[in-house]
């Protein structure tokens, strides 16, 4: 929606149905592509979007305070579970479950904000979860690389369903996939910003309990900050609906500056990785560890592209992330030499899994250094880089499927 209000901003024919399309899109991503301009088609829509904007704001505001707080009940009951039953080891409960809760209440609150009520769609939406938790819940309860590779990539599986609530179950729609990529971006921003107050708000708490000789730590860390921390990402949701204003105009500023910082620090770290002689293959922390900052710069990537304008070519952010994809793929060339000189001692769960992982977002990248190339010197539109990545989620989630499903059985759950 935000690209198709960019290209249509002069065009009082589009734009009108554009409204009728999805109202709820269009009034919340109109103010921001209006910024900046000044004419009488701009001010018309804004003097008409004004009361449909502070109507849906209050509206969302007295509903959306129902809805998380049941939210949270829910949560805390469940992130309680391991105090409640004695006989459940609190370690193993957290680790196959946590990601199951948490999106299970990102899930409920954007069917409630999508207003999906189907019974047909509310079973396509959490029938898959509730399996998945019960087939986690069943894995042995043995310490083996495999169950556990199975539950690290649950998250990622979730991801999926939350973003499948987000389109309203169209996930065909590529304009609705990248709104939702987009819409990560200023979850996680809303949601840093919760944690961050929450922190500060734990200190005082702690710290004026302190000071007349009461120690509330414990107490407060496991059933407050961890039960609050378990809900912020929802809280963030609701924020976001109520006050779409904040993280739209925050979002675009922090992809600018995360953009030319992240590629700085990737040539730095390219030229010592190559000047000090460090064999990754030789030290396998390192290379885990190696593989998670290639995720981190992949996921950067994704929101950064997300954010482009597509009414704007030939700007400096997408030369920026040009660079920023040829560099990593460069470093992803020295994780995939490092991986497969370390099959020569054996094939295990977790070299499987980091050599397929790094394939995966090799080709990715691969898929679209081209566009961006063409975006920037062809000056070709760089909407074409954001349907291929939207394109290419669907790769992630088969393979976390394989993991979770088939990978402990290939390996005998070792």
């Amino acid at each position: 929606m935000k690209e198709k209000i960019a290209e249509c901003i002069n065009d009082p024919e589009a734009l009108e149905k554009l409204y009728r399309e999805n109202k709820n899109d269009f009034a919340r991503y109109f103010p921001e592509i209006a910024t900046g301009y000044n004419t009488d088609l701009i001010r018309f829509w804004q003097f008409r979007l004004k009361p449909e904007i502070k109507e849906k704001s209050n509206s969302l505001i007295r509903t959306g305070i129902l809805v998380v707080l049941g939210i949270t009940l829910v949560t805390g009951l469940f992130v309680k579970l391991p105090g409640i039953f004695s006989s459940m080891d609190e370690e193993s409960f957290y680790f196959r479950n946590l990601a199951v809760i948490l999106f299970a209440g990102l899930i409920t609150y954007m069917s409630w904000q999508k207003k999906i009520t189907k019974i047909r769609e509310i079973l396509i939406l959490f029938l898959p979860v509730i399996a998945l938790s019960v087939y986690l819940n069943l894995l042995p309860e043995i310490k083996s690389d495999s169950v556990k590779l199975a539950c690290i990539h649950v998250p990622v599986m979730l991801w999926f369903f939350f973003c499948l609530a987000y389109c309203s179950l169209d996930f065909r729609d590529s304009q609705k996939i990248s709104g939702f990529i987009r819409y990560n971006g200023e979850l996680i921003i809303m949601t840093g910003l919760l944690m961050a107050a929450g922190a500060i708000l734990s200190g005082m708490t702690i710290s004026l309990f302190a000071v007349i000789r009461i120690n509330i730590g414990r107490f407060y860390a496991e059933n407050i900050a961890f039960i609050g921390g378990m809900v912020s990402p929802v809280v963030a949701a609701w924020l976001i609906s109520c006050y779409p204003d904040i993280t739209t105009k925050i979002a675009p500023v922090i992809a600018r500056i995360f953009t030319p910082l992240v590629l700085i620090s990737s040539v730095i770290y390219l030229v010592v990785l190559f000047v000090s002689g460090i064999r990754l293959s030789e030290d396998r922390g390192l290379l885990v560890i190696f593989n998670l900052l290639l995720l981190a710069v992949m996921a950067i990537i994704v929101f950064c592209v997300s954010e482009l304008n597509t009414s704007k070519i030939k700007n400096l952010n997408v030369l920026m992330l040009f660079l920023l994809v040829a560099v990593t793929l460069i470093i992803n060339i020295f994780a995939l030499v490092a991986i497969i000189s370390r099959l020569s001692g054996g094939i295990t769960p977790n070299r499987i899994v980091v050599l397929v992982s790094n394939i995966l977002i090799f080709t990715n990248l691969a898929f679209v250094l081209p566009g961006l190339y063409s975006a920037y010197f062809r000056e070709k539109s760089p909407g074409q880089v954001i349907k291929i990545i939207t394109g290419y989620l669907p790769v992630y989630l088969f393979y976390s499927i394989t993991v979770i499903f088939l990978l402990p059985l290939i390996f005998g759950f070792k």
